[in-house]
């Protein structure tokens, strides 16, 4: 059987509910990898190679930044402050701030583009398999100001949807400065 297009992947993932996940997180997020998730790929795939490079102005990033950071911001919630691993910065500010970011991890294609973004979804894939109880467990990380910050998980994971969400909806937007018509959501 093939893979469901695009059109028929929506289609599916309206008819989805809580009740299709009973007890566990995902009962929380059904949409994330059946709606939200597809979506971004589609805009990913959508971006012309020729125009990783573009951004409305200097110091904004890049549509190929943009997705970098995309993955960043999962990786940095759940992999660093939720799991415990190391912290890293795969978008960093350029040397003249006037000229926005740079890009600190190679992601040269739409294959490494894609990879990087299940790479980091992976482990957020593995929390949504979890009860649902799990959710109301808080983690305590340094706020970028300084102090503690005390987040439970459903925030954290509510968090990294919503800014998977906000960016691909700008993502979308510089394919209509481009010209390009994005994938209807």
């Amino acid at each position: 059987m093939s893979d469901p297009s695009a059109a028929e992947r929506r289609v599916q993932s309206r008819r989805l509910s809580a009740a299709d996940h009973p007890g566990s997180i995902r009962s929380f997020f059904p949409f994330w990898d059946a709606h939200h998730r597809p979506q971004l790929i589609l805009a990913v795939e959508a971006l012309p190679r020729d125009r990783f490079d573009f951004k409305p102005r200097p110091e904004m990033l890049t549509a190929h930044q943009l997705i970098v950071h995309i993955a960043e911001g999962e990786r940095g919630w759940i992999h660093h402050i939720v799991d415990g691993g190391p912290y890293e910065e795969w978008i960093v500010p350029a040397e003249d701030p006037a000229q926005g970011w740079v890009a600190a991890v190679p992601a040269p294609d739409h294959a490494a583009l894609v990879a990087l973004l299940e790479e980091a979804h992976r482990p957020t894939q593995r929390w949504l398999e979890r009860p649902a109880s799990e959710l109301a467990r808080v983690f305590v990380s340094q706020a970028p100001a300084g102090g503690e910050r005390h987040c439970t998980l459903h925030w954290i994971l509510d968090h990294v949807q919503e800014h998977e969400i906000h960016h691909r909806a700008q993502l979308n937007f510089y394919l209509r400065l481009m010209g390009i018509t994005p994938p209807s959501v």
